[in-house]
């Protein structure tokens, strides 16, 4: 049985027939208005851990901790300590002093950006003579 609740309705702002809908990936209860069939979560929770912990394991990661021994310290996965330190190096300014944009190649922070090759015009591997 759906379980009537009074939370208003972001869209049409209906106060009754709210019922609820479900949960979110992060575990929030989702409700849906049956006056306008919209679904929504009135306090959705965070998803993902606090930056505390994203702080602490780029911190690891720069005293040269590999990335499976930071995930075991901090309990979280290896591709997530991955990626929190390939977003750091893409939230970089991009007119760093050399100095500093020298410590960051080294640390594999950074990579600077490579041209595409050019391909050569007027030479063709393979050519017909009929």
């Amino acid at each position: 049985m759906e379980e009537i609740v009074l939370i208003e309705c972001p869209r049409c702002q209906e106060r009754t027939a709210q019922i609820r809908d479900g949960r979110t990936p992060a575990g929030s209860q989702r409700y849906r208005c049956k006056h306008c069939r919209t679904r929504y979560t009135p306090s959705p929770k965070d998803r993902g851990y606090d930056e505390e912990v994203r702080l602490q394991a780029l911190s690891l990661y720069l005293d040269d901790l590999s990335l499976r021994e930071i995930s075991r310290l901090l309990s979280v996965n290896h591709q997530s300590v991955a990626n929190w330190i390939n977003d750091y190096a893409t939230h970089m300014p991009p007119n760093l002093p050399p100095s500093i944009l020298e410590i960051a190649i080294l640390d594999g922070f950074y990579t600077p950006p490579t041209r595409p090759r050019r391909r050569k015009i007027g030479t063709s591997e393979s050519t017909n003579t009929t």
